[in-house]
């Protein structure tokens, strides 16, 4: 019996001596900084199970141009969380925004997972936006005055009027690359000119914080400001 209490201490104070760390769990790892903006579930059938056409969508948003490497890190994160969350799941994909562009609808990147396939897309697009958005001024002599400017969103069409303090803005259709214009208001009357298309008339309503454009194929649209 001592023999035995005797052996079993040894081992005791073996096994303490000599801990072996824990391996690092996978959300130690070193990833690229990001923020997650909202997560689009999908649908789970009453067994439990997911269709194949059925989409998880992470949307982070991320403070700068990240290298493929980087965003290699932060597919296979998402993918690995994915598929713990939702077992069974065939498209897992993370549209990756640079800061202060997701209201436009143009992800800088899409790392995608489609039936087991890993996709990275880029879209150049998305750093066009973030140059021309207008970066917020410590100059106090440089303060907004005209009420009008600001970013405006269509919840009907998906589509982006954004109005910078001089004179310059730009317009996205459905997350595509920004059309660039200059614009002038009077009043309630707002007219941009684009270098290609010439020029367009909107109204603003200074009250309700709207513009409102005038479509042929799909009649009134109203842009409300963000």
């Amino acid at each position: 019996m001592k023999k035995s209490l005797f052996a079993f201490a040894t081992l005791l104070f073996v096994a303490c001596g000599n801990k072996v760390a824990p391996p690092e769990p996978a959300e130690y790892i070193n990833l690229p900084e990001y923020k997650l903006l909202s997560i689009e579930e999908p649908r789970v059938s009453s067994n439990g199970s997911i269709s194949p056409s059925q989409n998880l969508v992470y949307n982070i948003e991320i403070d700068h141009v990240i290298e493929k490497d980087g965003l290699k890190l932060l597919q296979d994160y998402f993918i690995k969380k994915g598929e713990a969350d939702y077992v069974g799941i065939n498209k897992i994909i993370v549209r990756a925004y640079l800061k202060g562009t997701s209201i436009h609808g143009t992800p800088y990147a899409s790392l995608n997972l489609v039936a087991g396939k890993k996709e990275i897309m880029i879209n150049e697009g998305a750093e066009i936006i973030e140059e021309l958005l207008e970066k917020p001024s410590t100059d106090a002599s440089q303060e907004v005055t005209d009420p009008l400017v600001g970013t405006y969103y269509c919840n009907r069409t998906h589509d982006t009027y954004v109005f910078n303090s001089d004179k310059t803005g730009f317009f996205t259709i459905q997350g595509g690359n920004p059309s660039v214009f200059t614009w002038r208001r009077s009043r309630s009357n707002v007219t941009i000119i684009y270098k290609a298309f010439g020029e367009q008339k909107l109204k603003f309503d200074q009250r309700a914080m709207t513009i409102t454009e005038k479509s042929e194929s799909l009649g009134t649209l109203v842009f409300n400001k963000q």
